[in-house]
């Protein structure tokens, strides 16, 4: 093969992100894109990104021994993430991935979004040591680009975003098929979320672990899984947590049904209890999505502006306050790569005396740009 078809093979492999694992990587002296891994043990990289561009209008009003106040109201356009990612991999079952996030809430902020070195020796053992999302909760661990809902439901971001629970953090994570439908996942990590490549603090602060497990079973477009997370401190309550999950999700004739269960046992902060229940249909192009979820604590608070993201910044307190939601939404698919969604949600808190009551409502619409 001459230097002119390698180098077209090679700039199409970068552009379409995808490399050519059959010849040599050498440069040549050619115009246009010309694309060299540096090491000879790389036979693929592959080049990706993620856009999305949103709008979000949501209000508030508090009700509180019979007065009702308005609460501030949010009326913006953003983007709600802004990713590029590589990945690699090698000859011998060694691969890696970066993805960074350019679409921090502080700017400039560039923030990882996952990064790590993986080693994978057959179906049932894929080892990874990084930054990544441990495996807890469905939703949470199904990619944003792929769920029908804009946000993912109060009761999931009450453990990734107010507990600091779930989502990414930095340690050793395996898992693999064991046959029969079944899979597992596990993850030793630390326990603070998002220290992905320094301490956030002092080190005696947060040198605490974490360890999280899955297991679930697949079989005819259903679902099962249950998982549970330990950590050693949990830095926005101060003590040990544990919390588990359990939940199942159906595809038939066009629907997608998901219901997810959550609890938690957060020492002196209490338990927690959560509810989540989400159902869309696809219908061509065209895809409606109704979800409702629902949490209630025994002493930690609600906050509404970590449950119902960028909703009006208020908190609900007391033994036994809940929250409870309802989503609304439309979603066309314009191809694999480009969607576009819009969703009304109206969620409400009170604490358990009936006496505070907080209400949220507000449309949310969303482009969303693969490549």
């Amino acid at each position: 093969m001459d230097n002119k078809v390698v180098t077209t093979i090679l700039g199409a492999a970068a552009l379409t992100g995808s490399a050519f694992a059959g010849e040599v990587m050498t440069p040549v002296e050619e115009t246009g894109a010309i694309f060299k891994a540096k090491q000879k043990e790389t036979v693929e990289v592959r080049f990706n990104g993620r856009l999305q561009m949103q709008y979000d209008a949501l209000q508030g009003e508090r009700k509180e021994s019979g007065v009702e106040t308005d609460l501030n109201s949010t009326n913006h356009f953003y983007f709600r993430r802004l990713f590029f990612g590589a990945k690699v991999k090698l000859q011998n079952g060694w691969y890696g991935e970066t993805v960074f996030d350019f679409a921090g809430d502080e700017n400039p902020e560039v923030a990882f979004d996952k990064a790590y070195i993986g080693y994978k020796t057959n179906d049932a053992f894929d080892l990874k040591l990084g930054f990544v999302k441990v495996p807890w909760g469905y939703e949470e661990t199904s990619s944003s680009s792929s769920i029908p809902t804009i946000e993912r439901s109060a009761a999931n971001r009450f453990f990734a975003d107010d507990l600091d629970f779930a989502a990414r953090h930095t340690g050793v994570h395996v898992g693999g098929d064991l046959g029969g439908g079944f899979s597992y996942a596990t993850s030793l990590t630390n326990s603070a979320q998002g220290e992905g490549s320094r301490l956030g603090g002092d080190a005696a602060a947060d040198n605490d672990i974490a360890a999280f497990g899955r297991l679930q079973w697949e079989a005819n477009d259903f679902l099962v899984g249950a998982d549970y997370g330990h950590q050693w401190n949990n830095l926005v309550t101060g003590d040990n947590m544990q919390a588990w999950t359990a939940y199942a999700t159906y595809d038939v004739a066009g629907f997608n049904i998901l219901g997810e269960y959550f609890g938690a046992g957060m020492a002196d902060a209490g338990d927690s209890t959560g509810y989540a229940v989400r159902v869309s249909y696809r219908y061509d192009k065209w895809e409606p999505v109704y979800r409702w979820s629902y949490l209630e604590n025994d002493e930690f608070e609600i906050d509404t502006d970590e449950l119902i993201r960028r909703a009006p910044v208020t908190k609900v307190t007391g033994p036994d306050s809940e929250i409870q939601s309802h989503y609304f939404g439309l979603n066309y698919h314009h191809s694999k790569a480009v969607k576009f969604m819009a969703g009304y949600e109206h969620a409400w808190a009170e604490n358990g005396a009936k006496d505070q009551k907080d209400m949220i409502g507000g449309f949310r619409a969303r482009v969303q740009l693969l490549w």
